[in-house]
């Protein structure tokens, strides 16, 4: 496989490109797009990368400090046909991927979120049905691998059901070209695995959330001014409704015109932490994304700076149409 020098890092920041991500016409050349969900420390990428050297294997995982360590164990083998991505894969499969793009998506012993108030999260969750079914290529399939039969057999039942996906297999302790630790570990102690493999069978298409545009933003004031006092007053308070929300938090002055603002927005779940940059001008001011944090433009995101603007203006913001 072959890359472009300015692509040949191993951690991908979607962030800062166009989505979805169009790999054939980002100098890459590849057979085949294969993804790993949760990766850990990176071996099954790793291995996945060597006995397919013509695939490009892209990674996503929530932990940073796995999408380093893995990161270092990929530059070390001097492996070129890797991709990491540090993120909630809820989010960055939908958002950053077009529809029927994948030729296979893993996931190694995902945890089954047992609790009722974690339904959400597993992988059985409609919207991440929706979204596997979407970003798959017809003909390309999902494989989960567990140590929880009732967990094999719930996923097994709820992907039959949508009627893009078939279920291809249940294979009970399969023996697989490419393995994770954990797996070798539960063989050798006489626990079973338990292999899902789901087909893709005709096309399908999921709504994102983030829109073409979607790039740098900033609001602007002709009138006012920024006061420290008046934004640390704004710490507790937000808005939006039960799938789209946010809330101030911190504020900090650099003592220099700028004033920080953290905010915390979530959309559908899908959370993150940022910092607006408050720019006071000679006449008004100007409202950015802090350089230092590179959050995705989601509707909450949006929300939350428009919410920012009309409370400097001295506004009411429940008093928005």
């Amino acid at each position: 496989m072959k890359a472009r020098k300015d692509l040949n890092k191993l951690i991908l920041q979607p962030q800062q490109r166009v989505l979805p991500l169009d790999f054939d016409t980002s100098g890459f050349s590849f057979h085949r797009l294969l993804l790993e969900i949760g990766f850990g420390n990176g071996e099954f990428p790793l291995h996945l990368a060597q006995v397919n050297p013509d695939d490009l294997i892209v990674g996503i995982e929530v932990s940073l400090s796995c999408v380093l360590r893995a990161a270092a164990r990929l530059e070390k083998r001097q492996v070129d046909n890797v991709l990491l991505m540090h993120g909630d894969a809820r989010f960055l499969l939908r958002e950053a991927f077009a529809d029927n793009s994948i030729d296979v998506v893993f996931m190694n012993f995902p945890c089954p979120w047992p609790k009722k108030r974690h339904l959400k999260r597993r992988v059985t969750n409609p919207a991440f049905v929706d979204t596997i079914a979407s970003v798959l290529k017809i003909g390309g399939y999902f494989e989960v691998l567990t140590d929880e039969e009732w967990y094999a057999k719930e996923i097994s039942e709820s992907m039959s059901l949508h009627d893009s996906l078939d279920v291809l297999e249940m294979a009970l302790n399969p023996i697989r070209r490419v393995t994770t630790k954990y797996e070798r570990k539960w063989l050798e102690m006489g626990k079973n695995t338990h292999l899902v493999r789901i087909r893709k069978t005709r096309s399908y298409s999921v709504d994102r959330l983030l829109k073409e545009g979607d790039g740098q933003m900033h609001l602007k004031s002709d009138t006012g001014k920024v006061d420290i006092d008046f934004l640390r007053s704004l710490r507790g308070k937000g808005g939006g409704d039960s799938e789209c929300h946010w809330i101030f938090k911190d504020s900090y002055t650099d003592g220099e015109g700028a004033s920080l603002l953290q905010a915390i927005t979530s959309d559908s779940g899908f959370e993150q932490k940022f910092y607006f940059r408050i720019i006071g001008q000679k006449e008004g001011y100007i409202i950015k994304i802090d350089e230092t944090t590179m959050p995705f433009r989601t509707p909450a995101l949006k929300g939350s700076m428009y919410d920012l603007l009309v409370r400097l203006r001295g506004e009411d913001p429940d008093d928005r149409v």
